[in-house]
């Protein structure tokens, strides 16, 4: 419909209503794919080892046999460089021995934390060197150490956490690092909740089977574990990151029988799936 010029007064055409898009419920479709909230680059560069290690995730006690994971592991030998996975303010550069960023004295050996924005901090433990002091302000991808295997470490390697609110040395108050750390290049990352009516965790063991185009048969399958008593402060209850795109079937057994669901990963996304227990 044209303007109309009447007296020198323009009268405009109302403009059709925004249509905002509804947001996708996980508790009603089979899954969601999101954008996530990636901000953190991995703090182990190429040609280095930056794949997380899957043997050890975050909230796993390894069968019960260790303590239960606050961070995640890059396996690496000692003096492999570590950078800063965002920009921020380093608020601790030391030994642990002193200050205690755990329960224990000496449980992480030299240790590096950094202060985000949106009160995030990322811990970097058992470092060889550490190559910046309090305060420095680091960018993404600064020299920040070297990894190591100081402290209680089992061979070398870089333990990697983030940390929510307070002043980032609260032991109990770590997020999933998969869910910040950007995905692998053609890579993307599932995400598992279990809703249930009493938020007890328990370690639930998913089959996590990844299904290439055109095949019936899985091609790879991931066995992992859902979080540990005194995670229950997440909001998810697994995580499994640098997943090749396609379609991929996620069981795991209770006394009811056997729970499923389907869903797809996406490069670059979040795949989010709940399951209702009862």
């Amino acid at each position: 419909t044209p303007i109309v010029l009447l007296e020198s007064t323009a009268t405009t055409v109302p403009s059709s209503p925004t249509v905002t898009p509804i947001p996708c419920d996980p508790l009603a479709a089979a899954f969601c794919i999101t954008d996530g909230h990636f901000l953190f680059q991995p703090p182990i560069l190429l040609p280095d080892n930056n794949s997380v290690d899957i043997g050890y995730l975050y909230g796993s006690t390894q069968s019960r046999k260790r303590e239960a994971h606050r961070g995640v592991e890059f396996q690496n030998a000692s003096g492999t460089p570590v950078y800063a996975a965002g920009a921020g303010v380093v608020v601790f550069a030391d030994s642990d021995k002193v200050i205690k960023v755990s329960p224990w004295t000496n449980f992480y050996g030299n240790v590096v934390i950094i202060r985000h924005s949106n009160d995030l901090y990322t811990l970097y433990a058992h470092l060889s060197k550490i190559l910046v002091q309090a305060g420095d302000q680091v960018d993404a991808g600064t020299l920040i150490g070297e990894v190591g295997l100081t402290g209680a470490a089992i061979g070398s390697h870089l333990h990697f956490e983030v940390r929510k609110g307070r002043d980032g040395t609260d032991y109990s108050s770590t997020e999933n690092p998969v869910l910040w750390l950007m995905p692998h290049a053609g890579t993307g990352t599932l995400s598992i909740t279990l809703k249930m009516d009493i938020e007890q965790n328990i370690e639930r063991q998913f089959v996590v089977s990844y299904y290439a185009d055109g095949i019936t048969d899985p091609t790879r399958i991931y066995y992992i574990s859902s979080y540990a008593t005194g995670f229950e402060h997440n909001a998810e209850d697994a995580v499994l990151g640098e997943l090749p795109p396609g379609r991929y079937r996620i069981a795991f057994n209770d006394t009811v029988g056997t729970h499923e669901r389907w869903a797809d990963i996406e490069a670059g996304k979040l795949t989010e799936v709940y399951f209702v227990v009862k």
